[in-house]
């Protein structure tokens, strides 16, 4: 399927109403207005669109970002139609987008996502080489999106490098620490089958971590979790939120995201000094 979807810049007023009716199909509550999505493109922003046989498949939609006297661009939000998910769409959209900005001058991307998502963690850091030291708690206030609601908006921030291209350097590096790395928790199932982290409380922030990788687990499928277990995903969200602050707060990075088994994934979190970026 994946070979005969075509992205493109979307840049007039049709394409982006259409874009803003898919963003509320995805979501389900509100949409970007399409005056804001043409001040955007009109002033740097870059908005992408993903076609299946003339059918808009996903978007992603982009912003110029200055912060520390850096100029970046912010990738706001990047949706793909239900039926169309997992399937490399979301990478496609990203790669395409890459090569728009580093034309245009652009030397770094950033964006947000929740970090128990798995699937974005997967092409944010496996797929994409992107990284992530900040944690931001309930980002984005109070959703109502299904994706969102009932929990804080935590969020990773992460960054991507888009002029980097020394990709074998990359890879070679996080095998490497891959190797090394030490569980920083434990994880286990409960009796219907679900993961739960650090059931017996071990992680208490105030040690110093002293390896040079570890592992953190979080959840395949988080969506699952709330669905069947609120309590249980509420107790994912705080535990994962103690203890990447904690991490990042010692130096730490997430650098990899990678699939243990059909429960568990596990983020690699290696020092800043030995990934330097």
């Amino acid at each position: 399927m994946l070979e005969l979807v075509t992205v493109k810049e979307l840049t007039t007023i049709e394409q982006l109403e259409e874009a803003r009716k898919l963003e509320l199909d995805i979501w389900a509550v509100g949409s970007i207005p399409v005056h804001q999505t043409i001040g955007t493109i009109r002033n740097g922003g870059i908005v992408l669109g993903a076609y299946l046989n003339d059918e808009l498949i996903g978007f992603n939609y982009s912003c110029p970002g200055f912060k520390d006297e850096k100029v970046y661009l912010y990738s706001h939000m990047l949706g793909i139609k239900r039926n169309y998910r997992e399937q490399g769409v979301g990478e496609l959209m990203k790669i395409y987008l890459k090569d728009i900005a580093s034309e245009r001058g652009f030397r770094n991307c950033r964006w947000t996502f929740d970090p128990l998502e798995a699937r974005s963690g997967f092409l944010n850091f496996s797929k994409l080489r992107g990284y992530s030291d900040t944690y931001i708690p309930n980002c984005y206030g109070e959703m109502e999106d299904p994706f969102n609601r009932a929990l804080p908006t935590d969020r990773l921030y992460v960054e991507w490098q888009l002029v980097d291209n020394d990709y074998l350097r990359w890879d070679s590096k996080v095998e490497e620490l891959i190797e090394e790395a030490k569980p920083v928790v434990k994880w286990s199932l409960n009796t219907v089958g679900l993961p739960m982290l650090d059931e017996e409380k071990r992680f208490q922030g105030d040690e110093a971590l002293l390896n040079d990788a570890y592992t953190l687990p979080i959840p395949t499928n988080f969506q699952k979790i709330k669905v069947e277990n609120p309590a249980l995903a509420e107790d994912w969200r705080y535990k994962t939120r103690h203890i990447l602050q904690s991490m990042f707060e010692q130096g730490y990075k997430i650098i990899h995201l990678s699939k243990e088994n059909e429960q568990i994934c596990q983020y690699v979190l290696v020092k800043r000094s030995l990934f330097a970026l």
